[in-house]
């Protein structure tokens, strides 16, 4: 197979359970941009969350970051496509969650996106109680909202059990139909599923599909790696999508390769077998 764009998810696929990227893993990233592979981070973290990553994993091609809404360049830092939520969507957006008894979060704008605001989580929520736990700096609790909502945001989420979120996402889409609604098992607790809000288009395969333009390579030639429910859309964009082992069975599904889990060195071995194999 011919790889000259390779697309990684970042949790459940390009680390373990326990936030490492394994020595092999990144000898098989490096080994192909020797090659001059292009390799590309496909994630919904923000240019902070990821930064531990890519100062450990120096890549050579733009960051696709926040679920597909920026695309990043990182030397000299630079946004190349940039799709935040426009503040009159995102208020009613809480307003209609409200509506369904749920509890929404709103994100700062991109590109930066630092923080995040909430008012009155569900205190039965143990995953948004871990991701507040992990994010002190960005998580910003305060009386309303709503009134966070100064301008254009990045998205507005939700979290709470899985079979909870996705019997309320064609709800939540029908409400609201201007936007894309986007499902991911919470890396936290799998229990736990988030369901994001942001403008109509975008996703993790439309901003892969931006960026391959961008490098000059034709989707046939792009790989892309991931696990979860927010990834089937760059799987179905790539050339060729391979799923984890550790992957939801609808990733799997949309796959045409399933590799071992994240904490078998999935990605380095595809890698080696496939990609350096033949490009070696």
């Amino acid at each position: 197979m011919t790889c000259r764009l390779l697309a990684l998810d970042i949790d459940g696929t390009l680390i373990t359970d326990d936030r490492r990227i394994t020595p092999r893993t990144v000898s098989a990233i490096h080994a192909v941009m020797r090659q001059g592979v292009h390799v590309t981070l496909c994630t919904g973290r923000s240019i902070s969350t990821s930064a531990p990553i890519v100062a450990h994993l120096p890549l050579n091609a733009p960051l696709v970051l926040n679920g597909g809404a920026l695309i990043h360049q990182t030397h000299p830092p630079r946004a190349l496509y940039l799709r935040n939520l426009n503040k009159t969507m995102a208020l009613k957006a809480v307003d209609r969650l409200r509506s369904l008894g749920c509890h929404p979060v709103v994100y700062s704008p991109l590109p930066e996106s630092r923080h995040f605001y909430y008012d009155h989580p569900n205190p039965e929520n143990r995953a948004f109680r871990e991701y507040i736990a992990r994010n002190p700096g960005r998580a910003q609790q305060v009386s309303d909202v709503a009134e966070a909502v100064y301008g254009d945001t990045a998205l507005v989420a939700i979290s709470d059990l899985a079979p909870r979120i996705r019997a309320l996402a064609p709800v939540v889409q029908n409400l609201l139909p201007e936007t894309t609604v986007t499902l991911e098992i919470s890396p936290i607790d799998r229990a736990y599923c988030h369901l994001t809000l942001t403008p109509t288009g975008v996703s993790k395969g439309g901003a892969l599909r931006e960026l391959a333009l961008l490098l000059g390579v034709g989707l046939s030639d792009v790989v892309a790696i991931g696990d979860n429910l927010n990834d089937l859309d760059m799987l179905k964009v790539a050339g060729l999508g391979v799923a984890m082992g550790n992957a939801t069975p609808e990733t799997k599904a949309h796959a045409g390769y399933t590799t071992d889990s994240n904490n078998e060195d999935g990605v380095a071995k595809f890698i080696e077998r496939f990609i350096l194999k033949d490009q070696g």
